[in-house]
């Protein structure tokens, strides 16, 4: 078992209510989630629960200098793990704070409008006032054909993300521990 397994192991055991899952994300998972992103015209991208930094990692390696990356984690042993992953040269802040404040954050980094907002939260976990918190905060703070990408084990928010997207796709990947949901949701007006 590696280091990152073992971490994320042990965080689940200690915060179920806000890891989620029982192992961190499969690298088909991570290309799944971010196929299609135009790190060439992206801005600003946004990652909500970054966990042992899978998508993280990869982020930094594809976007460009001068794009703002903002990546939350909430759990503090999780946070300490991708820390090192900060590079205020190139744009890249590491947030140990709630996903809830990103405008906040935003707000103080100098970024207006997110291109992209890819996510690891668990929104089934979370208290249901502040999933839809998040949800919303998102949205309005999506450029207008700015994307939501995130990942569930079900389709419980399914009508939640549609009822707020004009448009959401869903797809599958199975080769995943569990296998998971991946929703598009996109702003367009």
């Amino acid at each position: 078992m590696n280091k990152e397994y073992k971490l994320f192991i042990k965080n689940f055991i200690n915060q179920p209510n806000i890891i989620g899952s029982i192992a961190p994300s499969s690298r088909f998972l991570c290309s799944s989630m971010l196929k299609g992103i135009d790190f060439n015209k992206a801005k600003c991208i946004v990652e909500y629960g970054a966990g042992t930094g899978r998508f993280t990692k990869e982020i930094i390696k594809r976007k460009k200098k001068e794009t703002l990356f903002l990546s939350f984690e909430l759990n503090k042993s999780l946070y300490e793990n991708l820390k090192a992953y900060e590079d205020k040269e190139n744009n890249v802040w590491i947030i140990n704070d709630s996903a809830e404040f990103v405008k906040g954050y935003l707000k103080r980094l100098g970024g207006e409008r997110i291109d992209y907002v890819v996510s690891g939260l668990p929104f089934t976990v979370l208290p249901k006032d502040m999933a839809y918190r998040i949800m919303h905060h998102t949205f309005d703070i999506l450029e207008n054909n700015g994307e939501f990408r995130t990942f569930q084990y079900s389709t419980y928010y399914l009508k939640s993300f549609k009822d707020l997207f004009p448009y959401v796709n869903l797809r599958f990947q199975m080769i995943n521990i569990p296998p998971a949901f991946i929703y598009y949701c996109k702003k367009t007006i």
